[in-house]
């Protein structure tokens, strides 16, 4: 009994000081962290929303919009050089086939102005197909009067319908949140 005792309070032991060491990591490194993710957000809706200048998280309108809308994350204002929206771009996380897609969508006057693949873990020389920018390129303009249906309007990518349905899912998502929220319609 007493070298189960023994046993006991020395793996108690390594646990408090390996859960130490992860809690102090964690602290020395939480801010780079948050930064890099700023940078690559930031980055992404450039790519989407490239007349923007500068770009405003907008936490309380992406929290209102998640009651309706679950896969969205997050929304970005962009604005021009002299301080005039321009845009938003839209950080949504429809679910492919190997999980969720981190997909970035630039709308500016109720038309999608590009799409983003921020991170992905679909199947490699299948899903990963929604990488192409050429293919990408169909979404371009499209609005909300736009049917947005894969196979109808949209192309999938070959041997990857769930992922061409997700980012559809995803643009479609955006044109919503932006129709309902970002303009102050009352759809």
């Amino acid at each position: 009994m007493r070298k189960i005792l023994f046993l006991g309070f020395n793996l108690a032991v390594i646990c408090a000081i390996a859960a130490g060491a992860l809690s102090g990591v964690y602290t020395l490194t939480r801010e780079r962290i948050e930064k890099h993710i700023w940078e690559q957000q930031v980055k992404a809706a450039r790519k989407v929303l490239p007349e923007a200048k500068e770009f405003k998280l907008e936490p309380r309108l992406a929290k209102k919009a998640q009651k309706r809308f679950s896969i969205l994350d997050k929304i970005f204002i962009g604005f021009n050089s002299k301080g005039e929206i321009v845009g938003y771009a839209f950080q949504v996380l429809p679910r492919g086939y190997g999980g969720p897609i981190i997909l970035m969508v630039g709308i500016s006057g109720g038309e999608v102005r590009g799409i983003e693949v921020v991170d992905l873990k679909e199947t490699p020389g299948l899903g990963d197909g929604i990488l192409n920018k050429g293919w990408q390129k169909q979404f371009l303009g499209r609005t909300l009067k736009d049917p947005l249906e894969v196979n109808k309007d949209i192309d999938a990518v070959s041997g990857a319908t769930i992922s061409s349905k997700a980012v559809t899912n995803g643009v479609k998502t955006a044109l919503q949140v932006f129709e309902k929220f970002a303009t102050g319609g009352s759809r």
